[in-house]
């Protein structure tokens, strides 16, 4: 079976200011705990596109992760409504990357707010590193501090919603 994890991320120590947000964006989901000055939350139905609504009530930073391990890569980093980064690869057929945009300066912030080294970042965003000995998805979740991103979707927590640390909002 292969991945298909979609999560997004919150700057912020607070689980309440996810739960407002998807309130406020009509979403319902799963909250995780704080982990790194993250609030890591999923959004039930999504289709894996950035969700709209959510988008319009976003009150600091945020990062939508996706990764389809035998299908592509994707990132993007909003600073409230607007998107300051974006990333997509594909490899279902060729390796290709359909978008890039945005300053890497973005990531790189990130990575260094969690005490990380940026060195070799930008071969994290390189065709040629999507099949390297490191996963380049993994690399860059662990390196912004984010803790839940892998086998992570909405479906995957529903399953798991009787763990204590994981919130439903409904």
């Amino acid at each position: 079976m292969s991945e298909f994890s979609e999560s997004y991320h919150l700057r912020s120590s607070d689980r309440e200011d996810v739960v407002k947000l998807l309130r406020a964006s009509g979403n319902t989901g799963y909250v995780f705990p704080e982990a790194n000055g993250w609030i890591t939350f999923v959004i039930e139905g999504s289709d894996f596109d950035l969700n709209q609504p959510l988008l319009e009530h976003n009150p600091a930073t945020l990062v939508h992760y996706i990764y389809a391990e035998d299908h592509g890569f994707e990132v993007g980093v909003l600073w409230k409504n607007e998107v300051v980064f974006e990333f997509e690869c594909d490899w279902n057929d060729d390796i290709e990357i359909s978008k890039y945009t945005g300053n890497l300066d973005v990531i790189k912030e990130l990575v260094l707010l969690q005490g990380n080294s940026i060195a070799g970042i930008e071969e994290l965003f390189k065709a040629e590193s999507m099949f390297s000995d490191i996963t380049p998805a993994y690399e860059l979740a662990e390196r912004i501090g984010l803790v839940h991103y892998a086998w992570l979707s909405a479906d995957y927590a529903e399953t798991n919603d009787t763990e204590a640390d994981i919130l439903p909002v409904k």
